[in-house]
């Protein structure tokens, strides 16, 4: 337990002058009572109940009020175990490769580019009232959508829309999706901003310098998911009724079968700039704390917790009732 208003607990130091005000008019009273006539007269018109009627059990009755409001001023508050990334603290660039090694089946029936869209909307159930864009990239690069809180399309885009070549241009330049995902970033805003990039690699690049000196200038955290294996896989094709076809192969489907495998090198150079972080996605639920890693995302998530003042103002004004009930037997 925490309280979100802890200078409210200072007032528990007037605890002890309240205790010397009610032994004083406790005392005051008693020395009243004697002046207006004989003790053991009055004795006989005191309380039914005399052990309630104890100074100390009164002034438990009066002070422990005081103590639950200070409490329950003081906005006690429990973690509820949960954690949540506050609104409007962060721009979310994704970027997703839609090439055809993409296709290759690494997570089981699922291939690459399948598990990159479960990720990515999967991390939209995380990041509501922050902004995301999304970039595919394949040869060429292309936005798909500026920063946006429309969750629902962005969703709808990724469940519809995202396909292997859904960029019509063959290949796979990471560099130049790196540019673009940057363009997508506002950088009049001053929120934390953060690149996804979703690629098996593709083949080797370019220096990355000048696009991670311009990432490390607007302030962009890149962070490069792996999809795939140092293996080699094959390729499959499908129709349009998802019905397979075979493998990719080279010279227009009369060369041998091509594979593709996962090139680190490539993703942990991109990743390479200021508190940039490559991580490799495997099979398992583990991808979807990605965000919530201390190098990723993590340090913005906020802890829930659950205001619990109300059972002390409770049991505050059951004291102050039942010292009203004392006075009166």
């Amino acid at each position: 337990m925490r309280f979100a208003q802890p200078e409210t607990l200072w007032w528990l130091l007037a605890l002890p002058v309240f205790a010397w005000v009610l032994y004083y008019g406790a005392k005051r009273r008693h020395l009243f009572l004697q002046h207006l006539g004989d003790m053991t007269v009055l004795a006989r018109t005191a309380s039914r109940l005399p052990a309630l009627q104890k100074p100390w059990v009164l002034g438990s009755l009066a002070g422990l009020p005081l103590v639950c409001a200070v409490f329950a001023l003081s906005d006690p508050r429990y973690p509820t175990g949960r954690s949540y990334m506050p609104d409007g603290s962060l721009d979310v660039v994704m970027v997703l490769d839609v090439s055809k090694s993409m296709a290759a089946e690494d997570y089981g029936p699922k291939s690459r580019l399948d598990m990159a869209r479960d990720i990515a909307r999967h991390m939209l159930t995380e990041l509501g009232g922050n902004r995301v864009g999304l970039v595919t990239y394949a040869g060429i690069s292309f936005r798909q959508a500026d920063l946006t809180t429309d969750f629902e399309a962005l969703d709808f885009i990724l469940k519809q829309w995202l396909s292997i070549d859904a960029v019509r241009v063959g290949g796979s330049d990471l560099k130049k999706a790196v540019e673009t995902g940057l363009d997508v970033f506002d950088q009049e805003v001053e929120r934390e901003k953060l690149m996804l990039i979703f690629s098996d690699g593709g083949t080797e690049h370019d220096s990355f310098a000048p696009a991670l000196s311009k990432a490390a200038q607007h302030g962009v955290k890149i962070v490069a998911l792996g999809l795939g294996h140092e293996h080699p896989s094959r390729i499959p094709l499908y129709d349009a009724d998802k019905k397979f076809q075979g493998y990719l192969r080279a010279d227009s489907g009369e060369g041998q079968v091509l594979t593709s495998r996962l090139n680190e090198r490539a993703l942990s150079q991109v990743a390479s700039g200021d508190r940039g972080t490559y991580i490799r996605i495997e099979r398992g639920q583990e991808w979807r704390r990605i965000l919530r890693r201390q190098d990723v995302a993590g340090s913005m998530f906020i802890q829930d917790e659950r205001k619990i003042y109300q059972p002390f103002l409770l049991v505050g004004l059951l004291a102050f009732a039942a010292q009203m009930v004392v006075k009166r037997i």
